[in-house]
C-alpha cells in the first residue's frame, strides 16, 4: 500500500529512487504483478494460487502517483491499482510543469480547495494510466468523508457516496468498479454489507496480515522508504499465515 512517490522525505511518501529499486528488485526476483481481476479470481480460488504474486496498491489519487510512480511502473512493466477519491479528479487539461512536493496533510488540505487539480490526478491522467495497461483505476469512495457509524443518516451517505463514486469510474472510465479501498481504513459490518449490495466484490482495509480467502476484509502492508531488501523480508513474512502470526506476536 503506498500513497505518494515523489521527491523528499515526508509522511506516507517513497522517493521515486526508492520506489524504482523495489519495483527493478520484485521484478528481478520473479513477482508476478497483478491487476483487480487476477486478484480477485486468486482470493476466490486459492486452490489455483501461484507463488511469487503481487498487488500495489496506491490510495488517493494523488497527482505525483502519475507523475512519478507510473513511469516507474511501465518501464518494468509492472502493474498496479490505484483508489481514487473521485470527488477531488477534475476534468481540466492540464500541464503538470510546475508540480511541488508537499506534506501529505498539506496536500490534503489543497485538495479540499478550488485548487484540488494542482495535487490530484484528473481523468484524462487516469484514463491513460489505465490504457497503457499500468494503474487498475478503482474506488477510494467520492468524497474520503468518514462517516461516524451512529445512525442511519451515516449509512445513508455512505451508500450515496460509494454510489457517486462508481458512477463517475463508469462515466469517465467506461468501467465498473468492483473494488473499494475504505478511507483511512474505517469501516464496520454494517458498511461492508452496503459495499456488497452496489456490486463490490473486493473490500481493502489499511490492516497488515496475510490474505487467504476473505475479498471483503482484504490486508495491505503500508510500504515505507526503504530499498528492495525491505520488501523481500516482508513478502517472505507475509506470504505465510505462520510467519506471519509469528511476526505479529514479536512485534507486539
Amino acid at each position: 500500500m503506498y500513497h505518494h512517490v515523489m521527491p523528499g522525505y515526508s509522511e506516507l511518501n517513497v522517493t521515486a529512487e526508492v520506489f524504482e529499486e523495489q519495483v527493478s528488485g520484485l521484478k528481478k526476483k520473479g513477482w508476478k504483478p497483478l491487476d483487480g481481476e487476477e486478484f480477485l479470481y486468486l482470493m476466490n480460488h486459492p486452490e489455483e494460487s501461484r507463488k511469487k504474486c503481487v498487488l500495489i496498491t496506491f490510495d488517493d489519487g494523488f497527482v505525483d502517483n502519475y507523475i512519478y510512480a507510473y513511469p516507474v511502473l511501465k518501464k518494468y512493466k509492472m502493474k498496479a491499482m490505484l483508489f481514487v477519491a473521485t470527488d477531488f479528479i477534475t476534468d481540466l487539461d492540464i500541464k503538470r510543469d510546475n508540480f511541488k512536493a508537499l506534506p501529505h496533510k498539506e496536500m490534503w488540505r489543497i485538495a479540499f480547495s478550488e485548487r484540488k487539480h494542482e495535487v490530484m490526478c484528473t481523468w484524462d491522467e487516469l484514463r491513460e494510466m489505465e490504457q497503457e495497461d499500468v494503474f487498475d483505476i478503482q474506488s477510494h469512495g467520492h468524497t474520503h468523508r468518514i462517516p461516524e457509524f451512529i445512525n442511519m443518516d451515516d449509512f445513508l451517505f455512505l451508500e450515496e457516496d460509494l454510489k457517486s463514486s462508481k458512477m463517475l469510474i463508469k462515466n469517465y472510465l467506461n468501467k465498473e468498479s468492483f473494488h473499494l479501498a475504505w478511507p483511512k481504513g474505517v469501516y464496520n459490518d454494517k458498511s461492508i454489507e452496503i459495499a456488497k449490495k452496489l456490486g463490490f466484490k473486493a473490500l481493502y482495509t489499511t490492516q497488515r496480515g496475510v490474505n487467504i480467502n476473505d475479498p471483503f476484509r482484504i490486508k495491505r502492508l503500508a510500504v515505507k522508504c526503504k530499498g528492495s531488501g525491505w520488501i523481500k523480508k516482508k513478502l517472505i513474512i507475509y506470504s505465510s499465515s505462520l510467519l506471519s502470526k509469528i511476526y505479529s506476536k514479536i512485534r507486539l
